[in-house]
């Protein structure tokens, strides 16, 4: 039961991969516009998550607390720079309802403005953010504020905002 638990997060990853591409906004007024954002990492948390050529194995509760715990702290700083209490949509990275639940809590966002893909397309790690941005973009209209966060396994956090 042990080792299934430690491994269970690894069965359910998928894969992915996007890019963003930057321009000039004089050269592009037809483009979005990235409005800016905050990074942070809590590398004390590197063993949560750890994998060779031999396997791989997540500590799936530490993981969520220590990785909510730091969004939060992204976030709290951003909100002193940004006025992100009530943008039109939240991508966030999506690993299970749980974990999605659990940052929309976190960070007092409105869970109807934070659309989901993992029910239908499972969890695609990283590429969650781009994928389901991709996915709902033609809802988005312009000048709408659309953030967008990711957290990763190192642990990582990231939130960025683009005016759509």
């Amino acid at each position: 039961k042990e080792d299934l638990l430690a491994n269970f997060a690894t069965l359910t990853l998928g894969s992915g991969g996007a890019a963003m591409v930057l321009g000039r906004a004089s050269e592009h007024p037809e483009g979005h516009r990235f409005v800016g954002g905050v990074s942070r990492a809590a590398t004390e948390h590197n063993k949560l998550c750890v994998g060779d050529i031999h396997g791989m194995s997540t500590d799936a509760r530490g993981l969520l607390e220590a990785g909510v715990a730091l969004a939060s702290e992204a976030w709290a700083e951003a909100t002193e720079v940004f006025d992100w209490r009530d943008l039109d949509c939240y991508i966030i990275h999506q690993v299970s309802q749980v974990h999605t639940a659990s940052i929309v809590e976190a960070l007092g966002i409105d869970k109807a403005k934070v659309p989901v893909t993992f029910p239908t397309r499972g969890n695609v790690g990283p590429a969650s953010v781009p994928f389901t941005l991709a996915h709902f973009a033609a809802d988005l209209v312009a000048g709408q504020r659309v953030a967008c966060m990711g957290i990763g396994s190192g642990l990582n956090a990231a939130v960025i905002e683009i005016s759509w």
